[in-house]
């Protein structure tokens, strides 16, 4: 191997600063056809222009990624190797329990904290770096020295259905065999069974528009909320960890649907990459979205299980270890490149409430639930009034409050296990009134991080802005004010597809003025 084609393999390792590291947009007419010299020789590209859904046949770049998929898994009998399918996998989460011995780098993915964005951000990169050295210099392709990971654009949108295809899980990750260069047909190592626990929950059916649209978290103006401010705005990654995310790892289910499992499905690392590609997007879509300053990352990792005392730590290629140390949005310069930060970026049409900072404990109670509530196909939420609370919900939503909104919170929303549908919230007593485009449509309950025993098991909470949707209610009839608290309506969007034993549900459901 020549230093030359060793330093292009492995090239972009130098970490920047992330506002001076933005990758570039190489527009693209087909695939790989640049209209401009590229930043990076590394440029991830939409998968929907990897293959060729009527003739099944499939570009080099994804035909590549599914043989490394399958020679990381031929190593799996020795896991701690770096560069095996199941360490990969472990370093984000690990389904089975803690053992003495395992390797440092195992259950360190951060979920639901500041250190969400950016250390995904890592991990696919390394990813990425021992994928194209295992399709290089293991598997002799060095014409792909410039692979790059492809991402999964669910959010795509153009006239006519033409967007459904994009939602489903792209069809190269829902064939059993896939064609070799000789035209043979081979196993597919990106496959996985679908309606099964170890595969996914779904097969060709599409998600929803609302499950994938990115628009309330490509709205906000800061990357995190000020700290203790009940009904400030979430910030983008709050946001957009809840949706997108969080709401397609669920949806897509299996192995994808709860944090311990989720990366051992192949197509985890192009909704990521997606994920990433969305970041950048929101960072180069106006000059005030900047990532908050002197954030550091911690000596010791804030983590879920014994190993708490370690560093935030990835291996490279090569397999030594990277330490995430110093500036938390410190990233390598041109490391790579995205097709295009445009695309898929969002509507502006979304009608959800905002989401937002849970109310505090002082902040004024206007109604409850007196349980737990344990969620079905379709459920009737009844809130209790507190003492005073009907009258202040009303002196709010007639515009009488000062400024005050109300805001509808669900704590301790948990699940044994993956649901396989994410559930929509809806304000009012109208049963068959389920439509997302609706006034009545408020946002969405996740199951991803809050499945099982980790990291979160004693559940998430879900905090939205329903001022003007109280407001719009009014106006149609469809909230009776008075003495009475709106009903809640928690829906679920596969009521087909829900799992049995799954046992969805949440705590508490509060309507707060703040």
């Amino acid at each position: 191997m020549s230093l030359s084609r060793r330093s292009l393999l492995l090239a972009g390792a130098g970490a920047v600063a992330l506002g001076a590291g933005l990758p570039g947009t190489a527009t693209a007419a087909g695939p790989f056809q640049r209209r401009r010299p590229a930043l990076s020789p590394f440029v991830r590209q939409d998968v929907a222009k990897l293959f060729d859904p009527v003739t099944g046949d499939w570009h080099p770049r994804l035909y590549w990624y599914a043989r490394a998929v399958g020679w990381m898994k031929q190593r799996d009998g020795t896991p701690d190797r770096h560069d095996s399918w199941l360490f990969q996998w472990y370093t984000h989460g690990k389904p089975t329990p803690q053992r003495d011995g395992d390797p440092p780098e195992w259950r360190q993915c951060p979920h639901g904290d500041r250190y969400f964005l950016p250390w995904h951000r890592w991990y696919l990169y390394y990813f990425e770096r021992i994928v194209r050295r295992v399709i290089v210099e293991d598997l002799g392709q060095w014409d792909q020295f410039d692979w790059a990971l492809p991402y999964w654009n669910y959010a795509h949108r153009e006239p006519g259905d033409g967007s459904e295809e994009y939602r489903r899980v792209p069809l190269p990750f829902r064939q059993r065999t896939m064609r070799g260069p000789d035209g043979r047909e081979e196993e597919n190592p990106l496959y996985l069974p679908p309606y099964d626990t170890e595969g996914r929950c779904r097969g060709a059916e599409p998600l929803t528009p609302t499950e994938v649209d990115p628009s309330e978290a490509m709205a906000q103006t800061c990357f995190w909320p000020p700290e203790d401010t009940p009904g400030a705005s979430s910030g983008f990654s709050r946001v957009f960890e809840h949706r997108p995310h969080d709401i397609v790892h669920g949806t897509v289910g299996g192995l994808m649907g709860a944090v311990p499992t989720a990366a051992g499905d192949p197509v985890f690392w192009l909704h990521h990459c997606n994920i990433d590609r969305l970041w950048y997007a929101w960072m180069a879509a106006d000059p005030s979205h900047t990532s908050p300053t002197g954030w550091r990352w911690p000596a010791v990792r804030p983590g879920h299980g014994p190993q708490d005392d370690e560093p935030f730590l990835l291996r490279d290629a090569d397999g030594s270890r990277h330490v995430l140390e110093g500036d938390v949005f410190a990233f390598p310069d041109h490391a790579y490149e995205y097709d295009s930060l445009t695309d898929g970026t969002g509507t502006d049409t979304s009608n959800f409430a905002p989401f937002v900072v849970p109310p505090g404990q002082t902040d004024e109670l206007a109604a409850t639930t007196e349980e737990e509530t344990r969620l079905a196909a379709r459920n009737i939420v009844t809130l209790t009034p507190a003492p005073g609370g009907a009258e202040a919900l009303q002196t709010t939503t007639t515009g009488d409050g000062g400024g005050e909104r109300v805001l509808l919170t669900f704590e301790g929303v948990r699940a044994t296990r993956q649901p396989c549908s994410p559930f929509s919230v809806f304000l009012g007593g109208d049963r068959s009134g389920t439509d997302p485009d609706g006034p009545a449509f408020v946002g969405l309950l996740a199951f991803f991080d809050n499945v099982g025993d980790e990291p979160h098991p004693e559940g998430r909470t879900f905090s939205f802005d329903v001022t003007e949707k109280l407001r719009e209610l009014e106006d149609t009839s469809a909230w009776a004010t008075g003495d009475e608290v709106p009903t809640v309506r928690v829906v679920a969007d596969r009521p087909e597809a829900l799992a049995a034993d799954s046992d969805p549900r949440f705590a508490r459901a509060t309507l707060t003025v703040v």
